[in-house]
């Protein structure tokens, strides 16, 4: 196989484990051995520093990692557990081995300590249909799918910006050409994909919207609202330590404890499940409306269960 076919995740464990080795690696080299353009390979370089910190020297365009104790001495246990996971997305480690045998070492010995119940990727069985939507986003290709809807499959021609990972699922985001609008499409639902002739002009709007984008419902070309909310004292520790939203901040905190915690977004949807699960410990400020919104979503849920 050609290098410049290989999925961005064999590529990026390959030059973690060159760094892992002690090598140093440079930006156009990289390129030329993987066929890609030099940008590419420098998101490869930004992905692995952004998941596993800042352990990297560089000299021009060249990267090596400090001494050869990166994985050994550097990641934490949750770190292992990324790319435990990350391997295990494409059965990479039952065609070769991509970390060392210290590594491998170290991700067992962290499941003794750490279990992780919730999954933190969905099964994706079609690898080849991912590595054409790859190269379909990466040379900004036109795409025709098949894609599963509520009861049938349909077609849709569809412009690809990126591959996102929200509530546990990937999720393939760009423009529905089809229906003329912003999109989010599950990709494990994508029964067939095929590349028509032509290729794409990139909008600076969506590319923006993509990077903001929060829930799988947010609303592309819709304002943002503020949504602030008062979360009782007995829950309160939870929201400082956790960021339900990446848009999630605290206004203050009041003298009883109770907090003010503050979001953006541009769908009831976004925030729905947040304030389902929190109830009766958090109450809407800001739209009022909102309020009443949660009430009827509760009262057709209550409505549809048999309670016999």
């Amino acid at each position: 196989m050609p290098m410049s076919q290989k999925s961005s995740l064999y590529r990026t464990i390959d030059i973690l484990k060159d760094l892992n080795e002690g090598k140093k690696l440079c930006i156009n080299a990289l390129a030329n051995y993987y066929e890609v353009a030099p940008r590419t390979t420098q998101r490869d370089i930004k992905l692995i520093r952004e998941i596993f910190g800042d352990f990297l020297t560089k000299k021009g365009n060249c990267y090596q990692g400090h001494k050869k104790v990166l994985l050994e001495e550097l990641l934490h246990a949750t770190d292992l557990m990324t790319l435990a996971n990350i391997t295990n997305l494409f059965d990479i480690t039952n065609k070769k081995s991509f970390i060392s045998i210290k590594t491998d070492a170290l991700i067992k010995n962290s499941m003794s300590v750490y279990d992780f119940k919730s999954k933190p990727f969905e099964v994706i069985q079609d690898k080849e249909m991912l590595k054409k939507l790859e190269h379909a986003i990466k040379f900004n290709k036109e795409i025709c799918i098949n894609y599963q809807g509520d009861y049938t499959i349909k077609e849709r021609v569809f412009h690809p910006y990126k591959i996102i990972f929200l509530n546990e699922n990937f999720y393939v985001v760009g423009e529905n050409i089809t229906k003329n609008s912003f999109a989010s499409l599950r990709i494990a639902l994508i029964k067939e994909l095929n590349y028509t002739s032509k290729n794409f002009h990139r909008v600076k709007e969506i590319e923006a919207f993509i990077e903001a984008i929060q829930t799988p419902w947010a609303q592309f070309g819709v304002e943002k609202r503020t949504v602030k909310l008062l979360v009782k004292q007995k829950v309160a520790k939870y929201f400082i330590l956790k960021k339900y939203l990446p848009t999630q901040k605290i206004i203050q905190k009041l003298d009883n404890g109770d907090l003010e915690v503050q979001y953006s977004i541009t769908d009831f949807k976004e925030i729905e499940e947040l304030l389902i699960k929190w109830l009766p410990n958090v109450k809407v400020l800001e739209p009022l409306a909102l309020n009443e919104m949660v009430r009827e979503v509760l009262f057709k849920k209550l409505e549809g269960t048999n309670l016999a």
